[in-house]
């Protein structure tokens, strides 16, 4: 069994097992076999059984998506003037219709803490 063995301290030693062992230091490894009582063989090669032929009955997650599925845009959400003010010199520097420095009056400091 792993972990750092430290001397017993008297009663109610917190954070310690009864043979010293530091209990934050424990971890659970699961074990299991194919075939038959275990035999101490870890197995790491298992997959999950998360039945991904029902992903689409799932209501209650709306964050489940498949690896090829894209998420879309809320073109409801409500945006601060700040976002909308961000967004617009981002698409500027983006299509280089502005130069790196030309719309950008941000003292450091607001830019730093931002």
């Amino acid at each position: 069994m792993g972990g750092h063995q430290v001397t017993s301290h008297g009663a109610d030693d917190h954070g310690y097992d009864e043979d010293g062992y530091d209990e934050s230091q424990r971890a659970e490894i699961l074990e299991a076999t194919r075939d038959g009582p275990g035999d101490g063989t870890i197995i790491t090669d298992l997959e999950p059984d998360i039945d991904l032929d029902d992903i689409d009955d799932v209501e209650e997650d709306e964050l489940v998506m498949r690896d090829d599925e894209v998420a879309e845009q809320d073109d409801d959400a409500v945006q601060d003037e700040d976002d909308i003010e961000e967004d617009v010199v981002q698409a500027e520097l983006d299509d280089g219709s502005i130069d790196d420095d030309e719309d950008l009056n941000d003292p450091d400091d607001v830019a730093i803490s931002s």
